[in-house]
């Protein structure tokens, strides 16, 4: 039987990959690595490896092979772990555990919509935070944080805003009955939303020109805690004839509109009247209002549904 003859190994020449002798400026992950594995290997070996040596290897100079040493980092900075926040950035005027402070007290629900209103520094105060001074040099001397640190902080950390208060209107308990008993009515006749199709409702609206307040409160951001109903402010509902005595002794310039919203219609109507509140008249209603809507109604075959004013239920209304 023959010898079997074996192939002797050729020699393979190491051919290190480019990225480990060239760079474009940036020291490599690849270059790092070999750096701190020569000074590990002299260390093992008790040998000295020259910088020169190692540059015309890997191409790293000197002072950058001293730098790597020092790090003692093999990944390059955008390729490193990410350790959370960079601590060389700004001082903060709040700590996280103050804003989470500020956080649970406007989400308690024994906080009042009118706490919720007041300054920065006085709902810090409320909260039990401890606020820090700042160090000014004109004038000289020690301050609280200002109001814009205290704001920037809650919205970083728990996306509080001082955002516009909803409004609600509160009904009496006459009032919901009347609005309840209407509906069982209605809903026994139009059982499906597309059974009111057909129907248009109407209201008269006053504007008053002039300077307006609005409620503001301090609430976190979203539609969740927007409509959250310890973050929304009910009026209670006057009757008609106090709001127009109001609006007699204030002097308010008003703007009156009728409004006709339907499924596919809407129509708004300036008109005026000839008293200073703003109070619809049947006169005004039955010459004015009705007839330029009285055609439309008729072309879409629509039901002009109003509400039980004065001058909708009048004789000469209904007439």
């Amino acid at each position: 039987m023959a010898p079997i003859r074996t192939r002797r190994s050729c020699a393979r020449h190491f051919m290190p990959p480019c990225e480990l002798t060239c760079s474009d400026g940036q020291i490599k992950t690849l270059q790092r690595c070999a750096i701190l594995t020569a000074r590990l290997l002299a260390q093992e070996l008790n040998i000295q490896i020259p910088q020169p040596l190692l540059y015309s290897l890997t191409g790293v100079p000197p002072c950058n092979q001293s730098r790597i040493l020092a790090s003692k980092q093999v990944r390059t900075l955008h390729n490193q772990v990410d350790k959370g926040p960079d601590p060389r950035g700004r001082k903060r005027a709040l700590k996280r555990s103050d804003t989470a402070a500020i956080a649970d007290y406007l989400d308690d629900s024994n906080t009042l919509l009118d706490k919720k209103g007041a300054p920065w520094h006085d709902i810090a105060e409320q909260a039990g935070i401890k606020l820090p001074c700042t160090t000014h040099f004109k004038p000289l001397g020690l301050r609280l944080v200002n109001t814009q640190s205290i704001q920037r902080a809650c919205k970083e950390d728990k996306g509080i805003i001082n955002a516009i208060c909803e409004e609600e209107k509160e009904l009496t308990d006459a009032q919901a009955t009347v609005c309840l008993d209407w509906i069982d009515i209605q809903l026994t006749i139009r059982p499906h939303s597309n059974h009111w199709k057909d129907v248009a409702f109407c209201n008269e609206f006053h504007f008053g020109v002039g300077p307006q307040l609005t409620k503001r409160i301090k609430r976190k951001r979203g539609s969740i805690h927007r409509y959250k109903p310890k973050n929304i402010h009910c009026k209670k509902v006057i009757s008609k004839d106090i709001k127009a005595k109001a609006r007699e002794e204030k002097h308010l310039k008003l703007v009156n509109i009728f409004v006709i919203i339907g499924w596919d219609y809407r129509k708004i109507i300036p008109y005026k009247v000839p008293n200073k509140v703003g109070k619809m008249t049947s006169k005004v209603y039955t010459e004015e209002i009705l007839p330029s809507i009285l055609q439309d109604l008729k072309d879409q075959g629509l039901t002009l549904c109003q509400d039980a004013d004065l001058a909708h239920d009048s004789k000469e209304t209904k007439a």
